[in-house]
């Protein structure tokens, strides 16, 4: 059933299961995330976020894996349906947060890229630059380094 969701066809199957099958498609979709099978894992986590819209802790695991694929929109709204499931979830607002400074990192390095050197959003740039990758959520990025578990905060570790 399963290959068939993934080519597109049977994921309304997906939607209607009975609760220890829940449970079951979290543990599967967990271990697919933890052995990198990201496709498996977003087919899974998308499924439970449709057979339980308002679970907080499926939203945030498929924005963490929207983070670790560099979906960082994707990643976004997951978390802000966090959010708004759970204003009090510190790792949402935590990854929510790093996902932004991974963005504005990029969006800075861009700049400082097409930016002369006498313009002084080179300067600037370059500072914010040097400064967002001091801190760990960043360097690792930048290292190549993968987010561990789905529900692990972004950025942080173990």
């Amino acid at each position: 059933m399963l290959a068939l969701c993934v080519a597109g066809a049977g994921c309304k199957m997906l939607e209607n299961r009975s609760g220890d099958d829940i449970v079951k498609m979290q543990r599967e979709a967990q271990a697919a995330f933890d052995n990198g099978e990201d496709m498996r894992a977003e087919v899974l986590f998308k499924a439970l976020a449709r057979s339980i819209p308002n679970d907080a802790e499926t939203w945030l695991r498929l924005g963490n894996l929207y983070a670790r694929t560099n979906n960082p929109d994707q990643a976004v709204d997951a978390y802000l349906k966090v959010l708004a499931l759970n204003s009090s979830d510190s790792r949402a607002w935590n990854n929510l947060g790093v996902v932004r400074l991974r963005q504005s990192w990029a969006a800075l390095i861009r700049a400082n890229r097409l930016a002369d050197q006498k313009d002084p959003a080179f300067a600037t740039s370059s500072e914010i630059v040097k400064a967002l990758e001091q801190l760990s959520s960043i360097a690792d990025l930048k290292a190549g380094n993968k987010a561990g578990r789905a529900d692990q905060p972004v950025g942080v570790e173990k």
